[in-house]
């Protein structure tokens, strides 16, 4: 989850042992969390001493900061701290009244908090709040829930995401401008070509096309409608895609499938990207690189394999979310029923990954960008039971937590990007630093 500096800060006629207690608890409570801390033992009071901390904080390379209001604090004292900070992500930590020796006491806290949460609306810096005690569940959680995005957001500036070819098929919402994804979102986009591609996979030997086969045996059957041919081929478009993630130190890489892959080398590379999904690279295909960045994200904040597809159909407030052929094993609902069989679609030549996705929670989300910047739509909804789509195609059906017409309305493009939880918080808190509008629909 990285690293953040948790600095204390006081008033020092408010100092007393009290608040001293609150403030050891509150680093304690981080600590016994694991996460990476850097902490200051004493509070700070001075505004000199604040922006001293401020120049150590930016040499310590931390993620993000949470500012605890030990007591009341001048405001002052926090701008001289903050302003040398205020690159980084900043959340105001403030406690309330508490019991202690039989009546309600309070130190300040939540005072000094608000005074400099006025002044960060004023100067427009944006700032979270964390608001509770020590310990408690509700303050652990949003805690986490900082950290996560801030980390995802340090984590995305130093992402390498590979794009083969093109955005397919005229997708215009796949297109994007390379220089505003760099500065806004973070990932860096190494352009590749089809042709590097299909070299590498045609000087293939067999000890090195076979090991796909030898891989995905071990999470799928392999059916009949399947030749050797073509199953070789799939093989070295996974050796080829490999080498370029290596090659070029990709932490994603991204396929334009249609019509290169699909007719004129006549072999798709759906299994092949389900297991290098699974290995650990963010994979997608159709060139859509504003999709893959979305899947870049959720996989960050929630640490799994994470697939996407398109919005089928959208029906009696649930949707239908299915793919062309890419489906990591992994999601599968049930491991014994995943098979590697022939797309058997017209303008389409190869294998797919078919399976039903897992029931439970899900976080729907993409990254989408207009002509003010970007915009991001996300939800949750919960999967259901599901068929195959047309018999053979990935799929998951899910309940929408929120208004259908306004699911509708929201979407910029059929793909999407899943993973299984709730991670709204994270995502809203995300779009909050990044300065990136959102449609939350809820």
């Amino acid at each position: 989850m990285g690293k953040i500096a948790f600095v204390r800060m006081s008033h020092r006629d408010y100092i007393s042992d009290v608040s001293i207690s609150k403030g050891n608890e509150a680093a304690d409570t981080l600590k016994k969390t694991n996460i990476d801390i850097i902490c200051n033992s004493e509070p700070i009071v001075d505004p000199v001493e604040a922006r001293d901390y401020g120049y150590k904080i930016c040499s310590e390379n931390v993620d993000a900061v949470i500012i605890f209001f030990e007591t009341w604090v001048e405001p002052s004292v926090v701008m001289a701290f903050l302003l040398e900070v205020k690159h980084l992500p900043v959340a105001l930590w403030g406690i309330p009244m508490f019991e202690h020796n039989g009546k309600l006491e309070s130190t300040g806290s939540f005072v000094g908090l608000t005074a400099f949460s006025g002044s960060l609306k004023r100067l427009r810096i944006k700032h979270e709040y964390i608001y509770g005690l020590p310990g408690e569940d509700k303050t652990l959680i949003d805690i986490r829930n900082f950290l996560n995005a801030s980390s995802t957001i340090k984590r995305l500036r130093a992402t390498r995401l590979g794009l083969v070819g093109y955005s397919a098929m005229s997708i215009y919402p796949g297109t994007f401008d390379h220089l505003l994804l760099r500065g806004i979102i973070g990932p860096e986009v190494i352009q590749l070509d089809t042709y590097s591609l299909i070299n590498i996979a045609d000087k293939a030997e067999k000890s090195q096309y076979i090991e796909f086969l030898e891989k995905v045996k071990k999470k799928a059957k392999i059916s009949n409608d399947l030749t050797d041919e073509i199953l070789e081929k799939e093989g070295r478009l996974y050796f080829a895609i490999n080498q370029l993630v290596k090659k070029h130190n990709l932490d994603s890489i991204n396929i334009k499938c249609q019509y290169e892959l699909s007719q004129e080398y006549g072999c798709i590379p759906c299994p092949a990207l389900s297991l290098i999904a699974e290995e650990g690279i963010v994979a997608g295909c159709e060139g859509d690189i504003l999709t893959t960045v979305s899947q870049v994200i959720l996989k960050y904040l929630s640490n799994q394999t994470i697939t996407y597809g398109d919005i089928l159909d959208v029906k009696n407030g649930e949707a239908l979310f299915s793919s062309c052929g890419f489906a990591p094993y992994s999601l599968a609902q049930d491991s014994e029923k995943v098979e590697i069989r022939d797309i058997n679609t017209p303008g389409f030549s190869g294998p797919i990954s078919s399976m039903i996705l897992k029931k439970g929670k899900i976080t729907y989300m993409r990254v989408n960008e207009d002509q003010d910047g970007f915009v991001m739509n996300f939800g949750t909804g919960e999967g259901l039971d599901t068929e195959l789509r047309q018999g053979r195609f990935p799929a998951l059906k899910f309940k929408i937590n929120g208004n259908e017409k306004d699911f509708i309305k929201s979407l910029y493009c059929q793909h999407y990007a899943i993973c299984y939880g709730d991670y709204i918080a994270e995502l809203t808190g995300l779009c909050n630093f990044m300065n990136i509008k959102f449609n939350l629909i809820d």
